[in-house]
């Protein structure tokens, strides 16, 4: 991250070029891993945890890694914006590096929590408003393209959904100051989880899903079917706003359990193999 600067041409170019850095060094690799080792490299080995047993075609994995650009291009015009923006003195908030400050860990940890939290429910209600019928046509239609995502379509948004995936953090930090490195932390992991839930792999347990505590907490398959069927499954780390909204689809623990059903079929069916 460049030095604190005061308010310029300079510095601002300096924030934009770390911003656009850092987000297409974190986004490309990690993504590009996870999909040539998955969907290349292993994709024989990983089969039976595939939730969609179809690949997509060659065009549509390009448009997501081409359409992710936009996105990356978008958070980082968001960051320079924002920081334009408290420099002048029209956007309250502060991002500080003095760990000790308003009391160390303990706060700190409670920002971890909160924006978690605070994510958790501007993306579903913010994913339900893209999904009616004007913006969902003009604007989320994008990223649905991708019925069997890879995870290059973490981040295969429509510019404007680009804006609204990441204009949360800024809301949150105009009214509650984050450390710097507790900000970063949350970005990666923010996208690590995107990225996971595009996977296209089902590697959590059998019973997960309709475990009385870990069914609360979101799977690859739960946003898998939401690309395959659209209209529900909403949320993003956790199954709280679509259970208690009741916009989870109806059949997804079913559909849960038979997807790890058919992973535990094939990999008994191939140590018989094996063994003969």
């Amino acid at each position: 991250m460049p030095a604190i600067c005061e308010l310029s041409w300079q510095c601002a170019g300096q924030i934009a070029l770390f911003q656009l850095k850092m987000n297409f060094v974190r986004y490309y690799p990690i993504a590009g891993l996870a999909f040539i080792v998955f969907w290349v490299w292993k994709k024989g080995y990983f089969q039976r945890f595939k939730i969609q047993q179809a690949f997509p075609r060659s065009e549509r994995i390009r448009y997501e890694i081409l359409q992710s650009a936009v996105t990356l291009i978008v958070f980082t015009l968001i960051g320079v914006a924002t920081f334009a923006a408290r420099k002048a003195g029209y956007l309250p908030g502060e991002i500080y590096r003095d760990a000790g400050k308003y009391g160390g860990w303990p706060y700190m940890l409670f920002t971890i929590a909160a924006v978690t939290v605070w994510h958790e429910t501007w993306f579903y209600w913010m994913h339900r408003l893209v999904h009616r019928k004007t913006l969902y046509k003009h604007i989320h239609l994008v990223h649905h393209k991708s019925i069997n995502p890879t995870p290059l379509a973490a981040y295969n948004f429509h510019a404007f959904e680009a804006f609204l995936e990441g204009i949360y953090l800024v809301i949150f930090t105009c009214l509650v100051p984050m450390q710097f490195w507790v900000l970063m932390g949350h970005t990666f992991y923010a996208m690590i989880m995107n990225i996971w839930w595009h996977l296209g792999y089902e590697f959590f347990p059998a019973a997960w899903a309709s475990h009385p505590i870990l069914r609360w907490i979101n799977t690859s398959t739960h946003h898998n079917m939401h690309h395959a069927k659209f209209d529900g499954n909403y949320s993003l780390y956790f199954n709280f706003w679509d259970r208690i909204m009741g916009t989870n689809f109806p059949d997804y623990e079913k559909h849960y359990a038979e997807v790890t059903a058919r992973r535990q079929r094939e990999h008994e069916r191939a140590g018989a193999a094996a063994a003969v």
